[in-house]
């Protein structure tokens, strides 16, 4: 980094020198500085934009803008004016956005445990883990390091967490699910359930959400998957690698999740089923049958399309 990004001022050198071989071009004063980030209209002087879109309305919020640094398409850097600013080409001017936001402007919780956090002796922490306040952490539950566990989390015994995972405030991992038999007499029996709950490195798990135990085999959720508030994730259900399970989803028991699947909101998945690697599950769709890998499917039963 420069010697004003390293005396604690960013400039949009540091944004460029960051970005590397990702910029395409760039126009404009380097020197300007960087504070902060902001949405492309109306922007902020001394702030970080991005625009994604090429058609006119998109080059007219660019030209109006008031932020001082541009991430745009390259296909468009020829046409919006430097001046007074620092405009830099991208192939995906959203992503790099996220990228350079996360890396100057994303304050991360101090590691440690907060002293309203209840942990049990045999649980195990890793290094650099910050646990918030009024978390629960049982025994037999071991966290890798890097980690973020939310305030008033309950992460339950049997769960395993990789590296630089973060699960939202009020989640709870590892509670029993909802798994019943029958007596003679037509009462409901609980089934013991006595798997656990693996989660990954890199994965991140937002607010309210609620994540089973297995009843015998383990719940598995692997490594990059990405999993929103208010979402149900019943017991024995696996997770692939970079899939996304966004806000109210609801997956019964056994489901499979291909990775870089999108399950979208309000959707509902019945017990048993597979959904398939970069498959699209529709908003608010009901899932009664397996879903194909790439494929499309919307509506209640959901039914799939041509994308």
């Amino acid at each position: 980094m420069s010697d004003a990004a390293a005396s604690g001022v960013l400039t949009a050198a540091d944004v460029l020198e960051f970005l590397a071989d990702r910029a395409r071009a760039s126009a404009g004063d380097p020197s300007l500085p960087v504070r902060g980030a902001a949405g492309l209209t109306p922007g902020q002087v001394g702030c970080l934009s991005f625009a994604k879109h090429v058609h006119e309305a998109g080059l007219n919020a660019i030209d109006s803008t008031e932020s001082t640094v541009l991430l745009v398409p390259a296909e468009v850097v020829d046409r919006v004016s430097s001046v007074g600013r620092f405009v830099i080409a991208v192939d995906q001017p959203r992503r790099e956005f996220a990228r350079v936001v996360d890396r100057f402007f994303t304050t991360r919780p101090a590691a440690g445990v907060h002293p309203t956090a209840v942990i049990d002796p045999q649980a195990r922490i890793g290094d650099g883990t910050s646990v918030g306040p009024g978390a629960y952490i049982a025994d037999d539950v071991i966290i890798g390091v890097g980690c973020i566990i939310g305030a008033n989390a309950v992460i339950l015994s049997g769960t395993r967490i990789g590296d630089r995972t973060s699960i939202g405030p009020s989640t709870t991992i590892g509670y029993t699910g909802f798994g019943y038999v029958r007596e003679d007499d037509g009462q409901p029996l609980l089934i013991p359930h006595s798997g656990g709950v693996v989660i990954g490195s890199d994965v991140e798990i937002g607010a309210n959400t609620c994540i089973d135990r297995g009843t015998l085999d383990d719940t598995v959720i692997d490594d990059h998957a990405k999993i929103d508030n208010l979402v149900h994730i019943a017991h024995n259900c696996h997770i692939g690698n970079g899939a996304f399970v966004i806000a109210t989803a609801i997956l019964c028991g056994g489901v499979r999740i291909g990775e870089r699947a999108w399950v979208a909101p309000n959707v509902s998945i019945r017990e048993q089923l597979t959904v398939g690697a970069d498959a699209i599950i529709g908003l608010a769709s009901t899932v009664v049958k397996n879903v194909p890998d790439g494929a499309t499917v919307v509506g209640s039963p959901a039914r799939e399309i041509s994308r």
